[in-house]
């Protein structure tokens, strides 16, 4: 009777800790921590014509995110095996015209301590991508003008190997160009903007002498 009590109970044994091990398998398929966006900044694009009915020249300032490293419990909240590294963000468009452009991924650095935050740097377009125009009608300016809803997913990894990411929404602002010259002349038989000076604008019937685009009455217009 003994010998068969102790078989029992080392069969109990071996059972629990193969129901232990099970458990903690599960647990450590799912990560600790959680990567939440607390605050996105996406300035607008700035555009410039270099020259009358020239092409737009875009100025791309870096946007710029605040991240939180949230344990999920009372043991997540220590370094640096919570700590999240940053890699990625993907980002999704949909332009104010339809326009269809496909996602891009880009790089993303820094890291977020455990139970702490961190800033990040990142570009949101590439100036490829504000070039291309609506395919009809033609747009010489391509996205300048335009605004487009932006999904931005964050992607990276804890220092321990579990995956995290977050998923945000924002919205991007492309300025209308701007003509960079000092000065231009419109006419009824020439509605693009001429480089020229005032006297030789306004000998042309009907012309209007312009500087950056608004009307401009004197000779030191620019």
């Amino acid at each position: 009777m003994r010998k068969h009590t102790k078989i029992l109970a080392g069969t109990f044994v071996l059972a629990a800790a193969g129901w232990f091990a099970g458990c903690n398998g599960t647990i450590d398929k799912e990560p600790n921590v959680v990567l939440e966006v607390e605050t996105l900044t996406v300035p607008p694009i700035t555009s410039t014509q270099n020259a009358a009915g020239g092409a737009c020249t875009y100025t791309i300032t870096s946007a710029s995110g605040t991240f939180k490293n949230k344990p999920k419990n009372q043991f997540a909240g220590t370094s640096p095996f919570n700590d999240i590294i940053l890699q990625t963000v993907s980002i999704a468009y949909v332009w104010d015209d339809l326009l269809v452009q496909d996602p891009v991924t880009a790089g993303l650095g820094g890291s977020v301590p455990a139970n702490g935050s961190a800033t990040a740097l990142f570009s949101v377009v590439s100036n490829a991508a504000l070039e291309e125009p609506i395919a009809t009608p033609p747009n010489p300016s391509g996205r300048a003008g335009h605004t487009a809803s932006l999904s931005l997913t964050f992607n990276g990894t804890t220092v321990s190997g579990d995956a995290v990411s977050a998923t945000t929404g924002a919205s991007l602002q492309v300025n209308s160009c701007v003509v960079n010259f000092g000065a231009c002349c419109t006419s009824p038989g020439n509605p693009n903007c001429t480089d020229t000076d005032q006297t030789t604008c306004l000998q042309i019937p009907g012309a209007i002498f312009q500087g950056n685009n608004t009307v401009c009455a004197t000779t030191t217009c620019n």
